[in-house]
This record gives C-alpha cells, sequence and structure tokens, in this order.
C-alpha cells in the first residue's frame, strides 16, 4: 500500500545560539524578503514560521512598511504565525511566563490577520504537564512536539496530554525529528544511500520508526525545513519528481491544522498520557541543563518574580485609583525576559550568554523602574492633610490577609525618629544606621557643607494584618525613639516559633519545635567532578565527592525581635581540576558564607549564601537530609504538582536500549520541591537554583544543584550523553566564563510539616517569592533609587493615605497574578488549584466588593458566572469589571 507523506514547509528558527542575534536578524531578513517575494509571484503555497512571532516582531521593526504585504498572507493562511511570541523552555518558565508568551504571540498574530492555533514547541527539552491546562484557555488544542517521549509511556506518535484538571491537547511527536530529510529531500537524494540526517541515520529507517509509532495507518509527517533554513524555492516541483520516480510513498503538501484533521478522523487506539514528556530515549532533553549558567538562570528568576508578585499587582491596585495602567512599559519587559529564556537559554558560547544575561539585567532593571517610579508618584500624591510627619509607604502585593516583614531604608535628618500608624508608634529594630553628606563633595573634608550631613538607616519592622493587596502609610517622625531596638549578638543557636537551630560536633541540627523531630545534619556541602558542557553534567570516569557538614565551620548568631540569623562562613578545600580530582588531590579553597534565617510567624527557614569558586570542572550542590526513603519527589510546576520518581529503571538498561541520554533522576526546580514520608514532609522553595536530584541512601536527601564549572559547548562521548556533541556536531566552543570563577550566590527555604498540603506549600513558596515594596518620600540620595532624579508631578486627585484594593477570604487557592486586561477594562486575577482535590474559592472584599466577578478565560473569549469552588487542578481567571451606575 502506498504510504503518505504529509509535507509541511517551515523552518525552525533559533533567536540565538553559537550565533548571535545580530547574525540572526539579518539572515532572516533576507530570507523573509525571499519568503515574500515568492508568495507574491505565486511559487510558494503555504509556509510554516516555527510557532513563534518573535522573529517577525524584529522583521517588522526593521523594516515597517513590510507589515501590510505580511497582512496579506497571513490573513489568508498562507503564512502561519503564532501562537507563541518566542520558543520557550518548558520546565524552569514560571505560569506567568507562559502565559505572557502566548498573549503577545496571540496579540502580534491577531495584528497580523491570524492567528495559528497549533502550539508548535519542536526543539524544546520535553514538555510540562501543565501545557493542557494553559494552553486550553486560549483555544488551543493541538500540540506538536519532537523531544520527550520514549517507550515507556507506551504512547503512539500521536497521542492526548492530559493535565490534573482533565484538560488535553491532541499531539503528534515528531520522533525522527522536525528536519531529519529536509535535507535529501533538498540536494535530490531522498531516495539514495546518502539520505541521511542530521545524527547520520539512514532516512528510510526513520521512516520506518514513524510508520510504526503512527496510530493513522500508513501515515506520517515529513517535515521540510529545518535550523535556521529559509524557504525551498522549488517545493512542488519535487514534491512532483519524488512522485513520479517512485510508487512507494506519496508526497502531499499540507498544514498542520490540516494534518490534525487527519489524525482525529483516522487515528486508532489513540491513548492518553497524564504526565508531563522527558524521556531521553529518542531525543536529548538534557535532564541537566537546569544548573548551566545558574547566575543567569537565577537572575531569570527573579525577574519573573517582580514581574508576577510585585510589579502587575501594584499596576493593577493603582489603576483602580486612577493611576493609567501602562501596557507598553510591561510588555516590553516580559518580552525581553521571554527572548532570554528560550530552550537553550544561557547554555551557549560566552559572546551570547553575555548578551543573554545583559538582556535578562534589562528586564529586570525596567521591571524595577517601573515599580520604583509608581511607589515614588504614589509618595508625593499622598492626602497628608497638613501631616508635618514624612510618609512611608507599605504596599502588600498578594491577596492573603498575612503579617509582613518589612525591610525599609528611612532617612532623616535627626538620628532619631519614631514611626507611627494610627497615631500609634510602631516598634522596630534598627538593622544599620550611617551618617551621610548629601552636600558638594570636596577633597578637603574641611570644605564640605555640615549643614547636609543626614542619618540613612536600615530598619526591620513587622506590618501586621496587611488585608490582602492594600497599601498602608507610616508616619515618620523625627524626635527621641521609643520603641526602637538592635540586633545583638547570641551564643549557641537561633530560634522563632517554629524551629531551633544550632551548630553540633558534627553538623547542623534543626529542631522542629512543634513536632519535638530533631533533624541532624540538616544541611551539607556536596562537591563532585563534571566533565561535563553547557547542556549536561557529566560525571568523570574517577570522580571523587567531597562533603563539608558545616561542623568546623565558623558560626556567628544574631538576634532580633523579628529575625533570627546564623551566619555560617568556611572553607573547604577542593581539586582545582579533573586532573586533581583524579589524583584525590585538593589544593582549591571553596570559600562560602551562609546565612540560616528564622522570621517571626514563618515556617521557612531562608538559607541565601555565597560560593567564592577557584576551581575548574566540578559541581557544588547543598543536601538537604532526610531520614526516610522516598520512591518519589513531588514538585511544583507552573500550576500543579508533578510526581516523580526518584530512580528510573530505564537507567538500568539505556546503554543496552540505545539512548540518546542517561535517564537521570535530575531534574527540573520551578519553584518548590518535597519529599513526602508518613514520618514527615520536608519542602524545599527556590528563589535561585533551578535544578535537584533526590541522592544518598534510599533517596532520602534533596540535593540542589548551587552552581555548575565547565569549560566547552558541545563534548562528545559524555558518560551520560554519549554520542555527538549536542550544538555543533562537528565542533566544541571554548566557554572559561562558565567556569563560574568568582562569586556564586543562591536563595533557598526549607521547612517541615507534618502533612503535605500542595496548596500551601504553594502559598508558602509565594510569600518566600515575594519582597516587600516600599517607599518613602525623601530628597537626601537619590542614587539609591536612581529614577528619583527625574521631576515628577504629583496627581491631580490626591491619594488616600490607606488603601485596600482586593483580598480573598476563606480561599484555598494559590495566587498567580492579577493584571488588567490589555482588551478590555477589566482587571483579571489568576488563581489556581494545584491539589487534585477540590477546594473553596472564598470571596472578595476590598475596593473590589463594588465590581462585577465574572469567570473567564486567559483570552476572555469565554465568560460565565463564577462558582465557589476549583475543580482538582483548576486554573481560574476571574474577570473583574468596574459595575455601571
Amino acid at each position: 500500500m502506498t504510504k503518505k507523506a504529509h509535507s509541511i514547509h517551515h523552518t525552525h528558527w533559533d533567536l540565538i545560539w553559537y550565533f548571535t542575534v545580530q547574525d540572526a536578524d539579518v539572515q532572516f531578513s533576507y530570507n523573509m524578503k525571499e519568503l515574500l517575494n515568492a508568495f507574491d509571484n505565486n511559487k510558494l503555497e503555504y509556509f510554516f514560521l516555527d510557532g513563534q512571532t518573535a522573529p517577525i516582531d524584529d522583521y517588522i521593526r526593521l523594516f515597517p512598511d513590510e507589515e501590510e504585504r505580511i497582512k496579506i498572507y497571513v490573513s489568508s493562511g498562507k503564512l502561519v504565525v503564532g501562537p507563541f511570541n518566542s520558543q520557550l523552555d518548558s520546565f524552569i518558565t514560571s505560569g506567568e511566563s507562559v502565559i505572557n508568551n502566548l498573549r503577545l504571540g496571540h496579540n502580534t498574530a491577531e495584528r497580523l490577520g491570524q492567528v495559528s492555533k497549533i502550539a508548535y514547541l519542536p526543539d524544546s527539552f520535553g514538555h510540562s504537564i501543565d501545557y493542557p491546562k494553559i494552553f486550553n484557555h486560549y483555544g488551543i488544542k493541538d500540540f506538536v512536539i519532537t523531544r520527550g517521549v520514549g517507550d515507556e509511556y507506551e504512547l503512539g506518535s500521536e497521542f492526548y496530554l492530559e493535565s490534573n484538571d482533565e484538560s488535553q491537547l491532541l499531539v503528534y511527536t515528531m520522533i525522527a525529528g522536525y528536519g531529519y530529510g529536509c535535507y535529501p529531500f533538498k540536494e535530490g537524494t531522498l531516495f539514495s544511500d546518502e539520505a541521511v540526517d542530521y545524527n547520520k541515520i539512514d532516512v528510510h529507517q526513520l521512516i520506518d520508526r514513524l510508520l510504526s509509532y503512527s496510530t493513522v495507518e500508513n501515515e506520517f509527517v515529513f517535515p521540510l525545513g529545518f535550523d535556521q533554513n529559509p524557504m525551498i524555492h522549488d517545493v512542488k516541483e519535487k514534491i512532483d519528481y519524488y512522485n513520479n520516480l517512485q510508487n512507494n510513498i506519496e508526497f502531499i503538501e499540507t498544514t498542520w491544522k490540516d494534518f490534525f484533521e487527519v489524525i482525529r478522523s483516522k487515528g486508532e487506539n489513540i491513548k492518553t498520557h497524564k504526565h508531563e514528556l522527558i524521556s531521553t530515549q529518542y531525543h536529548r532533553v538534557h535532564r541537566s541543563i537546569y544548573s548551566a549558567r545558574a547566575d543567569v538562570k537565577a537572575l531569570q528568576d527573579k525577574v519573573e518574580r517582580v514581574l508576577t508578585y510585585e510589579l502587575q499587582p501594584l499596576m493593577t491596585l493603582l489603576d483602580s485609583l486612577g493611576v493609567e495602567y501602562n501596557h507598553g512599559l510591561l510588555d516590553r519587559a516580559w518580552e525581553t525576559l521571554m527572548l532570554c529564556q528560550t530552550h537553550s537559554s544561557a547554555n551557549l558560547t560566552d559572546e551570547t550568554n553575555d548578551y543573554i544575561e545583559r538582556e535578562t539585567k534589562n528586564a529586570l532593571n525596567l521591571a524595577y523602574s517601573h515599580k520604583r517610579y509608581l511607589l515614588k508618584l504614589m509618595s508625593i500624591s499622598l492626602n497628608m492633610d497638613g501631616k508635618d510627619s514624612v510618609p512611608l509607604i507599605v504596599v502588600s502585593t498578594t491577596p492573603n490577609r498575612h503579617t509582613e516583614l518589612v525591610n525599609a531604608k528611612v532617612y532623616t535628618k535627626k538620628e532619631q525618629f519614631n514611626l507611627y500608624y494610627n497615631d500609634k508608634v510602631i516598634p522596630y529594630t534598627v538593622l544599620n544606621k550611617q551618617r551621610k553628606n548629601n552636600g558638594v563633595l570636596r577633597k578637603d573634608p574641611m570644605k564640605i557643607n555640615d549643614d547636609q550631613f543626614y542619618y540613612e538607616t536600615d530598619i526591620q519592622f513587622l506590618a501586621e494584618e496587611m488585608k490582602g493587596i492594600s497599601y498602608r502609610t507610616y508616619l515618620i517622625r523625627e524626635e527621641k525613639a521609643v520603641n526602637s531596638s538592635q540586633i545583638t549578638k547570641t551564643e549557641h543557636f537561633i530560634e522563632n516559633e517554629y524551629y531551633k537551630i544550632f551548630q553540633a560536633e558534627n553538623g547542623i541540627h534543626i529542631l522542629d519545635k512543634r513536632t519535638g523531630r530533631l533533624h541532624e545534619n540538616a544541611i551539607v556541602i556536596e562537591d563532585a567532578g563534571d566533565e561535563g558542557d553547557s547542556f549536561d553534567y557529566s560525571y568523570p570516569e574517577n570522580d571523587w565527592k567531597l562533603v563539608d557538614k558545616l561542623n568546623d565551620a565558623d558560626v556567628e548568631y544574631t538576634d532580633s525581635p523579628y529575625r533570627k540569623k546564623m551566619l555560617i562562613q568556611g572553607i573547604m578545600k577542593i581539586p582545582k581540576d579533573l586532573k586533581e580530582r583524579t589524583r584525590k588531590q585538593a589544593s582549591s579553597p571553596l570559600g562560602y558564607d551562609i546565612e540560616l534565617i528564622l522570621e517571626k510567624d514563618s515556617s521557612v527557614i531562608s538559607i541565601n549564601g555565597t560560593f567564592n569558586n577557584k576551581a575548574e570542572q566540578h559541581r557544588v550542590r547543598l543536601l538537604f537530609t532526610g531520614e526516610s526513603p522516598n520512591q518519589y519527589s513531588y514538585a511544583g510546576t507552573q500550576y500543579s504538582v508533578i510526581k516523580r520518581k526518584t530512580y528510573d529503571t530505564a537507567h538500568e538498561n539505556w546503554r543496552e536500549k540505545k539512548y540518546f541520554e542517561e535517564p537521570s533522576s535530575i531534574y527540573p526546580l520551578l519553584n518548590h520541591v518535597s519529599a513526602v514520608t508518613d514520618e514527615g514532609i520536608q519542602s524545599v522553595y527556590t528563589r535561585s537554583s533551578k535544578e535537584y536530584e533526590f541522592v544518598g541512601e534510599n533517596y532520602k536527601d534533596i540535593g540542589v544543584t548551587i552552581f555548575r564549572s565547565y569549560g566547552a559547548l558541545g563534548y562528545p562521548d559524555l558518560n551520560r550523553r554519549p554520542g555527538r556533541p549536542s550544538g555543533m556536531d562537528y565542533h566544541v566552543f571554548e566557554t572559561p566564563k562558565c567556569q563560574m570563577i568568582g562569586e556564586n550566590h543562591f536563595e533557598l527555604g526549607i521547612s517541615y510539616d507534618t502533612e503535605y498540603d500542595e496548596n500551601k506549600v504553594f502559598n508558602d513558596y509565594v510569600l518566600f517569592a515575594t519582597d516587600s515594596s516600599v517607599y518613602q518620600k525623601q530628597s537626601y540620595n537619590h542614587t539609591i533609587n536612581p529614577i528619583d532624579y527625574f521631576p515628577t508631578n504629583p496627581l491631580e486627585k490626591k491619594l488616600p493615605l490607606n488603601y485596600q484594593f482586593l483580598e480573598i477570604e476563606n480561599g484555598e487557592g494559590v495566587f498567580g497574578s492579577v493584571v488588567k486586561s490589555d482588551k478590555t477594562n477589566s482587571y483579571l486575577l489568576r488563581m489556581f488549584n494545584g491539589s487534585i482535590k477540590e477546594i473553596n474559592i472564598g470571596h472578595l472584599a476590598g475596593e473590589v466588593t463594588g465590581y462585577l466577578t465574572e469567570e473567564t478565560n486567559l483570552d476572555e473569549t469565554n465568560t460565565k458566572e463564577n462558582v465557589e469552588s476549583y475543580k482538582p487542578g483548576e486554573l481560574k481567571v476571574m474577570k473583574i469589571s468596574k459595575e455601571e451606575k
């Protein structure tokens, strides 16, 4: 029987790789002009532009006159664009990043005439279990992938991927890749012995593999395109040539939309998969890529957190008070970040990594500048009603009522002051105080004007019972301080309501005061060899693992009413390189400073620190030790929790089965991960590190990678990744900056509990991830927030001193974010249920009680009356609109 090859003309476009953004822009510009000319001359039927709009956005910025020409072909369906802005990373980009990627991709495609509803991620390194629930919100039901599917899932190349809310995507898997026969097709050698793919595998062997997995008998996809490829000029002629050359395969030019109709009408025994896609059998998914350039990934995590939990809620709150929501600035920050978060983010050459780091910092600076401007505008627009005090604004940007520990800089002329709220003196702790001068600097100190001296005081206080997304104004009065305290040094331990932490002879011990359970050697440093590259960690043949239990480190304990701190300082001797490690020599000092912080009323222990690295080719992890065996880990995804094996049985014979990569149990750490046992729960939260692995005897310990030190992009024949190099198969790029010489910072947290509640862990993470938003109106120092330098007009309408925008009362869901719609004048509150049980939605309090609330989807195409509960796993969007009078 003749087989049908559904041929889809496309390109896969990396925005950056070993080449620069500028290289890609130049090439794409000429490719695009060539493409449009072919459409104009009726030489091209269809072209699929890789499921993303970022390249075409750049093209239109360069050639704005071409937009109307492009609209002709997008509107007609000939040029297929969207639904994404860029090809995202599936596992370490947050839910808000995924949503905004889709939103901006849709905005561009809709402006150009038509958005593709084919979710197309051909080169992402595996796929999240939450994709169905997110994509369905945009009306997306079809999903095309390449990597992440293996025989252990017992699936055909077509299957349904289902989230824990029962949302589904119909998936087509390009098991042979997205360009396995493109070059032989173009070169006229497709039916010869020379027809091999980029892995040097015979194309017809790959076609046989595709047919064996297909649920549509004797039909498969033959992609006509590959990395950075321009259009193929003579597609029709080539198809006719091959169809006339032989009778075994009939080539048919088609589109992804039409092919999914074929699947739905002809597919047989299509199965359903209810887990993430991360198999390493047929393609590399680089399960240890999450720690490549850990510093850049931590920076990207910070941008996500500031935009999601701080800036967007602040903008929405102020919009309800009449301060216009600036979509343009917000979109610029998201787009700048997303173009750095592609499926290969920060695992590139030093030059391109430098670009990604710089652009990520640009996104962070834009987010912070925007936030600080709004706080400044608030401070100068308050209705002070004749008060002679100086305002200090504290903004809560999460919707559940809570007490917030505020860290603030206070600027005063006099050394002492009191802090008031509702005419009551608020106690505070002085963390640091400096006498400074903002007069004209002179070389001779005697010539500096003494009148220009002022005090900069870092303080800490509790903002009790913050009413959801709201703000309040504290008043600073320069007078004798009556309720301030200082940090004091203590001996032997730190403790709060939940824990007592101390250094013992054999390590750091944590006592859980609620259960009486002592966690001995709770935190350990591990250093191991790493002969891997930018894509993957790989253990050396002669590894030598070293551990530091922190029992010999210097420890200092400090105490204040609101925060207790344990500072651990030491030096761990490690091998300077793999050669020295083979000889079991350790001459390189790895200095570390680690802070364990207990805050009042918080069950999460903050663990922040720095490793000063001078060695090469190694991996540093923190091990959070446990006492009970673990068969599974429970890790947060974008909007749910995934249960992962701590040991994959495929590991036992993966080489014999010719897996492309070792199926190790190294996994992405997006937000939190927990060990769940009958004896208790241990959870680890991250504000930096993006990789974990359960290790030790019976997988009792949680290992979190702080950083990897490696020296190249693309080594061949690694222990964990046999065969050709990843990246360019014939060239290794040296990356000395990836050795991570110097200071490497991290921010983590741990907590213990007796029962596992997914939504409680998620809500604890949200508070852990969110920093205070606090601002004092002052004119002493404009270098702290440089945007203060710019003169700014106050609002015409004065702002109240205190304001409650939105609070969720008696709700059990998890806060995603809140934004203003870019389509209507409504607000969109994103919440989710991270568990597989139905939970209470609660009700809204605050200013929003005067608004109409409906349930909608992410693109606001459907609305319905709100319901009383969250379904298991549900991602919910509440549309909040001002009621018309």
